[in-house]
């Protein structure tokens, strides 16, 4: 079954960008206490691994040595404990690596935002900033897998009522849990008047999703300041969530990754992962009392636009970042509040030099 899920789903496990390196295409997938990596090298390989994400490759574990075939897999793991990885070329460059989805019984696309590679060549640390959605279903294995992560900072994106409805009952040591009081304004009545109006598509609709996207980028722009400045403090590893994990997260990763020089290609990978780690739709029909569960009566094919992680809308957003702000960096100072020496904080937090 994992190889099947290797092959199959090869695009939702964590690809990273090895420019610098001569192992390309190393992903990582793990299902239970079995982790199977894959890598493209010509020459051999060494894996090691470590539970501490900036573990120096000295102070690593030897896996397995001269390996040539491209693919690798470790059994009987600790089912408690988050593994990074240090693949090794034989001309000894080498590139680090983890699962990108947390193995969590109640996680809600819990994920790890490291591994990608910057423009100028540096790498987003693993283990320091994580995206997530609801952690109201969360066990108390997955808050004995997310002891050992050392989170010290979640910030809550969601509304005074959805936290109320599905709350974050933190039980993986002491947090500063960062939210904002304010009121969901979504309008039932409207939102079903529409999607029963037979003179739209769904096609009008994802371009009007994808039209107004970045609004939140401003409506949010409390909450996003003060996650930033948290990680220009040093304050990590972080936590951000919303409800879904999927909008005010997704929207959060992209300026996190942007922040740090991320091409833009690959933030709206990041942002596109969603829909492939959460069956939103599935996840409507079957939960009777869910906020939006009134999407279940709908038409599906009208319904998808407003659950789908489309790498339209984050485009969009990106070009508003640009269009309005000149970028992120105008973005950071204009709207957040985080200027030049800050930023260069959070990069010298974030990135692999």
């Amino acid at each position: 079954m994992l190889r099947t899920l290797l092959f199959s789903l090869i695009a939702i496990f964590a690809i990273v960008n090895a420019e610098a390196s001569t192992i390309r295409d190393v992903e990582v997938l793990r299902d239970g206490t079995t982790v199977m990596i894959s890598w493209s090298a010509i020459g051999s390989v060494d894996v090691l691994w470590s539970s501490d994400p900036e573990a120096a490759v000295a102070d690593m574990e030897l896996l397995t040595e001269n390996d040539s075939d491209g693919i690798f897999a470790i059994t009987d793991l600790q089912p408690d404990t988050r593994y990074y990885f240090y693949l090794r070329h034989q001309d000894d460059s080498g590139v680090r690596a983890a699962a990108r989805l947390l193995p969590l019984e109640g996680g809600r696309n819990f994920r790890d935002l490291g591994g990608y590679t910057t423009t100028a060549g540096n790498i987003v640390k693993w283990g320091r900033v994580f995206r997530s959605g609801h952690m109201a279903d969360l066990t108390p294995g997955d808050y004995q897998y997310l002891s050992g992560l050392g989170i010290r900072v979640v910030c809550d994106y969601r509304s005074t009522e959805q936290r109320a409805a599905y709350p974050t009952n933190w039980a993986a040591g002491e947090i500063e849990y960062l939210t904002r009081e304010y009121t969901s304004d979504t309008d039932e009545g409207s939102l079903r008047a529409m999607l029963t109006n037979p003179q739209l598509t769904p096609e009008f609709l994802a371009e009007n999703m994808a039209a107004g996207y970045y609004d939140g980028i401003e409506e949010h722009k409390e909450s996003y300041s003060k996650m930033f400045h948290k990680l220009a403090e040093g304050n990590i590893p972080l936590a951000f969530n919303c409800s879904a994990g999927k909008d005010r997260a997704g929207r959060s990763a992209a300026l996190v990754l942007a922040a740090l020089g991320v091409p833009r290609e690959q933030i709206i990978h990041d942002y596109s992962l969603s829909e492939l780690y959460v069956d939103y739709l599935g996840e409507l029909s079957a939960e009777a009392d869910h906020e939006y569960a009134f999407f279940a009566d709908m038409p599906a094919e009208m319904v998808a636009p407003f659950l789908r992680s489309d790498p339209r809308y984050i485009a969009n957003t990106l070009d508003y970042l640009e269009s309005e702000y000149g970028g992120i960096e105008g973005y950071l100072e204009e709207a957040l509040g985080i200027d030049a020496e800050e930023l260069a904080s959070i990069r010298a937090n974030l990135l692999e030099y």
